[in-house]
C-alpha cells in the first residue's frame, strides 16, 4: 500500500512536471510568435512610411528646393504640411483660386496631407500689411510654407515698387522672427489689362525674389497675354479681380507647381 501511494505520488509529479512545462513552452512560443508578428507590424508600418513619404517627396519635387525640405520635414515629423496662403483680395479666403488649389492637393497627395489656411486683406497695400503686422497671422498657424501674394496691386499708383519691395521685405522678417523654419514662396496677383508701369513692377518682384533668394512662382504665362482683350474672360476689367475662368487658370498654374506628375 505504502508503495502504491509513492507510485501515485511519483506519476502526479512527473505530470505536474510535464504540465507546466507544456504551459511553460507553450506561453513562451506564444511571446515569440507574439514579438515577431509585432516586429513583422511595425516594419510593415515603417515601409508603408517610408512609400508614403517617398511618394509625397515625388509629388513636390517641381518646388523649390526650400519648400521640398520643409515638406520633408513635415511628412517625417508625421505631420500635416501647414501651408498658409496670404494676400488681397485676389486671394480670397472663401472661393476662388485657393480653394481650388486646395481642392487639386488634396486630390493629389490624399485628404488632410496639407493643411491650408487662406488669410485675405481686402484693400490693404503692402504699407498697410507692414504697419498692421500681419505676419503675425501666420505666425498662429504654425507654417512650413507661406505662399504670399504681395499688395501690387493695390500698391500700383499708390506705393512705389521701392517702399514695396521694402515692406515686403520687412512682412517677411516680421515672420522669421517668430518662425526661422517657415519658407515663403512669392507670387504676384492677376494680370490686368493693358497695363503699363504695373507688369515692371511684377518683374521686379520677381527679381527682388531671386536677389534675396525667396522662391518665386510665376504664373502669369499661364494667363492669356495681357495687352489681349480676352484677358477680360479671365480678369473683370471693372475691380481687376479673377473672374471664375481666371481663379482656374491661376489654380491651375500652381498645381502644376505643386503637383509633378
Amino acid at each position: 500500500m505504502r508503495n502504491f501511494i509513492l507510485i501515485l505520488l511519483f506519476t502526479a509529479a512527473c505530470l505536474a512536471f510535464i504540465i507546466t512545462g507544456h504551459l511553460y513552452w507553450e506561453r513562451k512560443i506564444e511571446a515569440t510568435v507574439q514579438a515577431a508578428r509585432a516586429k513583422v507590424e511595425t516594419s510593415a508600418k515603417q515601409e508603408t512610411e517610408t512609400s508614403q513619404t517617398k511618394v509625397i517627396l515625388a509629388r513636390a519635387r517641381q518646388l523649390p528646393a526650400a519648400a521640398q525640405a520643409a515638406i520633408k520635414r513635415a511628412v517625417e515629423e508625421n505631420r500635416p504640411i501647414r501651408l498658409v496662403i496670404a494676400g488681397s483680395e485676389s486671394t480670397p479666403e472663401n472661393g476662388g483660386w485657393p480653394e481650388l488649389l486646395k481642392q487639386a492637393l488634396d486630390d493629389a497627395y490624399g485628404k488632410g496631407v496639407f493643411h491650408i489656411t487662406v488669410h485675405e486683406y481686402e484693400g490693404l497695400t503692402t504699407a498697410d500689411a507692414d504697419r498692421q503686422r500681419i505676419a503675425a497671422d501666420w505666425v498662429k498657424d504654425k507654417p512650413d510654407l507661406v505662399l504670399l501674394e504681395p499688395f501690387l496691386l493695390n500698391d500700383n499708383g499708390v506705393v512705389t515698387i521701392d517702399d514695396t519691395l521694402a515692406h515686403i521685405q520687412s512682412i517677411i522678417d516680421q515672420l522669421k522672427s517668430a518662425a526661422p523654419n517657415a519658407v515663403v514662396i512669392l507670387q504676384p496677383p492677376n494680370p490686368i489689362y493693358n497695363a503699363t508701369y504695373y507688369p515692371r513692377q511684377v518683374e521686379q518682384l520677381e527679381a527682388f525674389a531671386k536677389e534675396n533668394g525667396y522662391p518665386y512662382i510665376n504664373h502669369w504665362p499661364a494667363w492669356p497675354d495681357a495687352n489681349s482683350e480676352e484677358l477680360n474672360r479671365y480678369v473683370d476689367p471693372q475691380t481687376d479681380l479673377p473672374t471664375a475662368e481666371g481663379a482656374n487658370v491661376w489654380a491651375d498654374a500652381l498645381a502644376k507647381r505643386f503637383i509633378a506628375q
